[in-house]
């Protein structure tokens, strides 16, 4: 068979569209991060008015402090140029698996989706800024779902650090600070930022409703998978919004009642799922040790083969025999 007959790839083969795959992600992702962290940090720092300077001149009843959740943003960049790290040098299969079929192309969608929503917002025009933070939501959380099939384990660390959790604090980021606060500046529910101990407390009930909206989803989340990340962010969102000042009474109460909950709701899964395990463990029948009931055990046994297959009793049951 000549050489211009004989495929120099098998697209059929799995690990082939796998390595693919990968090739394409090595090439897409790292420029769609490096935009995105540039125009994040040109449009909060360089322009004027600058993102940092908009919050300021439109302050809501859900906006943080920015220098707190700015921490969680370094912690979201850090890891996506980890990830980026892990595209090149990840050889294992699991992992490579995690981020083509786990993550894929969306985080490259969503990188791009965000550096439109930082130019947008910068531009004032609060309606599309929305709905593109609506959407890059969308994605995120899409791939934080999608992450459920591909957990972390102990043998790699490094899906963990790099890919788990950055995605997970940019949902978090998004689904409780900065889609809220861009839904109020949309709706035009914002305060004097010259005079705020006029009308500080304006639309206070509707932040009640989105904080505890919002985080309800998290304390769910947290209960069913004992998320440590998800509560140690949740916390300090809340404390980003608590220190935030002036609060309504309506909010300043929920965040300090989500700020213990989450605690809370995670040492109670976590104890509940231990306790689960230890009733497993004492659930599994033990051989008797009085020789009498031995031999009444591999009497049943003989007499009724259907008997539910127990280990310990079968080997008790020769023993006897």
């Amino acid at each position: 068979m000549s050489t211009a007959e004989t495929p120099l790839l098998d697209t059929r083969d799995p690990d082939t569209r796998l390595v693919l795959k990968l090739l394409r992600l090595q090439v897409l992702t790292p420029l769609s991060v490096l935009v995105n962290i540039a125009t994040f940090l040109i449009c909060s720092l360089v322009v004027k008015p600058s993102m940092k300077d908009l919050n300021r001149a439109f302050p809501t009843a859900v906006t943080p402090n920015a220098g707190m959740m700015a921490m969680i943003w370094i912690f979201v960049f850090a890891g996506q140029v980890l990830y980026c790290m892990l595209l090149v040098a990840g050889r294992k299969h699991d992992t490579r698996e995690t981020m083509v079929y786990g993550v894929g192309l969306r985080l490259v969608l969503a990188n791009w989706l965000m550096v439109a929503w930082s130019i947008v917002f910068t531009l004032k025009s609060w309606l599309p800024s929305t709905i593109i933070l609506g959407v890059l939501t969308f994605f995120v959380l899409w791939i934080n779902f999608t992450l459920i099939w591909y957990p972390p384990s102990v043998s790699r660390p490094m899906d963990f650090i790099a890919i788990h959790v950055p995605i997970r604090l940019w949902l978090l980021i998004l689904l409780l600070s900065s889609l809220p606060q861009s839904i109020f500046i949309t709706l035009d529910w914002v305060f004097s930022p010259d005079h705020p101990e006029v009308d500080y407390d304006r639309r206070s009930w509707e932040a009640l409703g989105f904080i505890l909206g919002t985080n309800a989803v998290g304390l769910l989340w947290v209960l069913i998978k004992r998320d440590l990340i998800w509560t140690i962010g949740g916390v300090w969102t809340m404390l980003a919004l608590m220190s935030k000042r002036p609060k309504g009474v309506p909010v300043f109460t929920a965040t300090i009642l989500v700020a213990v909950l989450y605690p809370l709701v995670w040492i109670t899964s976590l104890a509940w799922h231990r306790l689960r395990e230890k009733d497993k463990q004492a659930a599994i029948a033990l051989p008797p040790e009085d020789p009498q009931a031995r031999e009444e055990l591999a009497r049943a046994r003989a007499e009724d083969p259907d008997m539910p297959d127990d280990g310990a009793a079968r080997a008790w049951a020769d023993t006897a025999r």
